[in-house]
């Protein structure tokens, strides 16, 4: 047997592990793109904290400081509570939930999603028994 794996006319390879095709976790339990969103609303929260602090210091750099703090906060305290959340789920589990409570809560995307919950119940008549011959 040869040590290069199984590939295509075009080059792919036949078989890939399923883990090659997940977005690995960069910081703290999060992905890539996790980490970006944890970032920005961490800019955006020091952004708000930080203006009406700086504005009362009369110091600029209070601003870009109150930024990277809250920035840092959101991402290793975010990071924790969403590794804690994401644990034994299937990938998508955190995209559907988010979608699911836009969906439940303020009706956005709603149509993707079956919303109605009740009881299950199996509707079966009985057929008379044959008679036997």
């Amino acid at each position: 047997m040869s040590d290069v794996p199984a590939t295509l006319p075009d080059g792919t390879l036949t078989f890939l592990p399923e883990r090659l095709n997940r977005d690995p976790a960069v910081l703290r339990g999060l992905t890539n793109d996790e980490m970006w969103v944890a970032l920005i609303v961490g800019a955006v929260l020091g952004l708000i904290l930080g203006a009406p602090l700086a504005v009362a210091t009369a110091s600029i750099a209070t601003l870009p400081t109150c930024m990277f703090l809250c920035m840092a906060l959101v991402l290793l305290g975010g990071g924790k509570l969403l590794r804690r959340a994401k644990r034994a789920r299937p990938e998508t589990w955190l995209y559907r939930r988010l979608q699911w409570q836009l969906a439940v809560h303020w009706g956005i995307s709603s149509h993707y999603l079956i919303l109605h919950s009740g009881p299950w119940t199996v509707r079966r008549t009985r057929r008379p028994a044959r008679p036997t011959p």
